[in-house]
């Protein structure tokens, strides 16, 4: 039998009321928690929807005071190249970004051994790669860059005309966009450059994202 502290019959609103701690609705099957909605005490009086008997412990969903929303536990990652990584393309080579710095990475569900991302759940997110390039000499003529999806690519921008230009001898690359994942589904950040010999560099920080590979599930 659910316990509730008070009803308010003249407007029909249930009211749960106490003296201290946190005012709570518990949902359980079979006296196992499963989830808890309420309003946590000891952090502000957010209200938070949480997993198992405690607020505080697993929060799904959280609105501060303030009205701010935050989903702490949806998968998330960002991480950044953090040292330069030398003559791994220029020559037609496809080289796959490894941004081995993770800043976080809610779900652990990114790589930074191989700069893998893996979907964790079927539905749809965003992604953002950016990648900085050095050594670029006058033979190199185009570079290509994506995310590269289990489903599609999301292409970035890219050039094909480099000695005309002025980005030679660097450049900076940007992709950014939503892809529909399966469950399991992986995507990476791809980089090719054309046109000469192999001695194109991808540049690291261990400070600022000059390289970098971040995504969250949207949808």
């Amino acid at each position: 039998m659910a316990k509730i502290n008070s009803i308010n019959n003249s407007t029909g609103a249930l009211t749960v009321d106490i003296a201290s701690g946190d005012p709570a609705v518990q949902f359980s099957i079979n006296t196992v928690a499963k989830f808890k909605i309420g309003v946590d005490d000891d952090d502000s009086d957010k209200f938070k929807i949480s997993s198992g008997s405690a607020l505080g412990a697993n929060d799904f969903f959280i609105i501060t005071a303030a009205g701010e929303c935050t989903l702490p536990l949806t998968p998330s990652f960002g991480a950044q190249n953090s040292a330069n990584d030398l003559n791994v393309t220029g020559d037609s080579t496809t080289y796959t970004i490894i941004a081995d710095t993770e800043i976080w990475d809610n779900g652990s569900d990114y790589n930074n051994a191989n700069g893998v991302f893996t979907a964790p759940v079927t539905a749809k997110y965003l992604l953002c790669g950016n990648v900085y390039l050095d050594g670029l000499a006058a033979g190199h003529t185009t570079v290509e860059f994506k995310i590269n999806g289990s489903n599609r690519n999301i292409l970035g921008n890219g050039y094909t005309s480099l000695t005309s230009g002025v980005q030679a001898p660097t450049c900076t690359n940007i992709v950014s966009g939503i892809l529909d994942m399966d469950a399991s589904d992986v995507a990476s950040l791809e980089i090719k450059v054309s046109g000469s010999t192999k001695v194109v560099d991808v540049y690291g920080s261990a400070t600022n994202f000059a390289t970098s590979f971040s995504g969250f599930l949207l949808s």
